[in-house]
């Protein structure tokens, strides 16, 4: 009896000495893990300084996502004319992917967006097109839409259209893409879809 108590007490030790050395490889495989993607008011925060006019203290943004249309791309164009730095193929089609993938409604969340003021639908008319009509341009005529970001497994890089209108025959759409530096949100490529 004394035989098998000492026998599953050295087993015991044996295991838990074990485990413990095991312990730095985890610690160590936890540390080299990609960080937790940004929430999309978060990385909106991070980069609406550089697509919305700094200028402003607030903005108005439509309070449902936008599409974004970075679904299909020509590589070569991007790479000419469009990247301000080097991005692998395989990023822009794994970002592509994720794009097409999310197809889905998302409201914005006005308590996790400080300098946005959210606005429906209707609102933005009221704005852009009604006093006076047409707008004219200024912040108080500027409304914004963002789609939902989409970002790399890694979480290094991510695409975002942002919309702007300032009234009937005034506004611009563009695909942006960013880069996770060690400052932030750096914007590697920007593509305008439409303006008017």
């Amino acid at each position: 009896m004394l035989n098998r108590l000492l026998s599953l007490f050295l087993s015991l030790v044996v295991i838990g000495a074990s485990a413990h050395a095991q312990e730095p490889a985890r610690t160590q495989d936890l540390a080299s893990a990609p960080a937790p993607l940004p929430s999309p008011e978060a990385f909106v925060n991070a980069i609406c300084h550089t697509v919305v006019d700094s200028s402003l203290s607030r903005y108005y943004l439509l309070v449902g996502a936008d599409t974004c249309r970075f679904v299909r791309y020509d590589y070569d164009e991007w790479s000419k004319y469009h990247l301000l730095e080097p991005v692998p193929i395989s990023i822009l089609n794994e970002l592509a992917e994720k794009v097409s993938l999310s197809r889905y409604p998302y409201f914005w969340k006005q308590h996790a967006l400080p300098t946005a003021t959210l606005i429906t639908g209707h609102q933005a008319d009221s704005l852009l097109y009604l006093n006076p009509p047409d707008g004219d341009g200024t912040a108080r005529h500027l409304v914004f839409s963002f789609s939902l970001p989409q970002f790399t497994d890694d979480g290094q890089y991510a695409v975002i259209d942002l919309n702007m209108v300032c009234g009937g025959h005034c506004g611009l759409g563009s695909t942006y893409i960013f880069h996770l530096t060690s400052k932030g949100w750096t914007m590697v490529g920007v593509y305008r879809n439409w303006s008017a």
